[in-house]
């Protein structure tokens, strides 16, 4: 037997035996798994699908360009994508031509006929229209986008301008404007941002709520603000919390300066200011001309009543339900709705963002 023969096999032994326990011996050391798991670089951004789909198209542009100079239809791959290049005005969707076309790119204003359904990406150098019972997969549009009645989108919408939205139009999936949503009677969505979003229900998608500015978006001098009870300090964060355990009212037409917890249901009454956050364990109700200058956080289904406003978050495990005139946010402080499902009246106007889980309705 040679001399070195046990020292070899108690060396194999060992590092046979250490091999199982090597990672959690250089874990200990190095303790990486303390750090935060990687999740998601998703921003949530609704913008986002809208934005990379710019993003890849980008470089066909001076292919675009030539297209529309010479009025031509081309077509290409770019990224494992079919891309047609239109650069007419009167392109028709013909089967035969869109075959296996993954993205249509249009040099300028696109019109999509009256019935036809469009099974493929679209992109629009110009404004975009799309007729009645029309379907499109998925668009972006430079300019504004008009959906006819009971036209539908199915993935995402974008456009850089204005959308309107006809009556009994639906756009699932995502829905994003760089200036103003507008959205007649009828009409769904699940998830939608822009500056401003208007319920409309006259057949101008151009007209604005017919409701007056509330008391508290009005733009007093300091003198009248005080007289009003609407000080600068308002908006303070340092103010009191109260907690009830059960259920807790704001009388008519008075204001408090707390954040408020209830157990059971809160009830802010006809013309009463919270000027603080509200957070109910179940329903929440908020009579009409009344406002809340903070979140509205809810464990059942939220109410806005008539002229309501809200300055910050909307937030509920069920429902969000907004009459006539209620606003949410403001220009220059756009804020999140966000519920199981959305059913909002003519005539509201939202700043920012709005997410229903299920579905969100206007109003037929």
């Amino acid at each position: 037997m040679l001399p070195w023969a046990p020292l070899a096999l108690t060396t194999v032994t060992a590092v046979l035996l250490a091999l199982p326990i090597t990672p959690a011996l250089f874990e200990l050391w190095k303790r990486s798994d303390a750090s935060p798991l990687p999740t998601s670089r998703h921003d949530g951004r609704i913008g986002n699908f809208a934005e990379i789909f710019r993003t890849r198209l980008e470089p066909l542009r001076p292919q675009l360009e030539r297209c529309r100079t010479e009025r031509t239809v081309s077509r290409t791959s770019l990224a494992g994508m079919e891309i047609l290049l239109v650069g007419t005005d009167n392109f028709d969707f013909d089967s035969e031509q869109t075959r296996g076309i993954s993205t249509l790119m249009f040099g300028e204003a696109t019109q999509i006929l009256a019935g036809k359904v469009v099974d493929a990406d679209v992109y629009a150098d110009g404004s975009m229209v799309l007729g009645e019972n029309a379907a499109l997969r998925a668009a972006f549009g430079r300019d504004d986008i008009i959906l006819g009645k009971n036209s539908t989108v199915l993935r995402w919408l974008h456009g850089d301008g204005n959308i309107y939205l006809r009556s009994r139009s639906a756009v699932y999936g995502r829905l994003s404007a760089g200036q103003s949503i507008r959205l007649e009677r009828g009409c769904a969505f699940q998830h939608m941002h822009a500056p401003e979003i208007l319920t409309v229900d006259s057949d101008d998608t151009r007209a604005l709520p017919t409701s007056d500015t509330h008391l508290c978006q009005a733009q007093k001098d300091p003198e009248e603000n005080a007289e009003r009870g609407l000080t600068g300090d308002m908006f303070t964060t340092s103010r009191p919390r109260l907690r009830v355990e059960g259920d807790f009212a704001l009388p008519a037409g008075e204001t408090l300066d707390a954040n408020i917890i209830a157990t059971g249901e809160l009830h802010i009454g006809r013309g009463a200011r919270l000027l603080g956050s509200a957070k109910s364990y179940k329903d929440t109700v908020i009579d009409e001309d009344a406002c809340v200058h903070g979140s509205i956080v809810c464990g059942g289904t939220v109410w806005l009543g008539p002229r309501t406003f809200a300055t910050g978050p909307v937030m509920a495990e069920n429902d969000v339900l907004m009459a006539r005139g209620a606003r949410v946010g403001s220009p220059d402080a756009p804020t999140t709705i966000s519920s199981s499902g959305a059913n909002i009246a003519a005539g509201c106007q939202l700043h920012g963002t709005v997410w229903a889980r299920v579905r969100g309705n206007i109003e037929a």
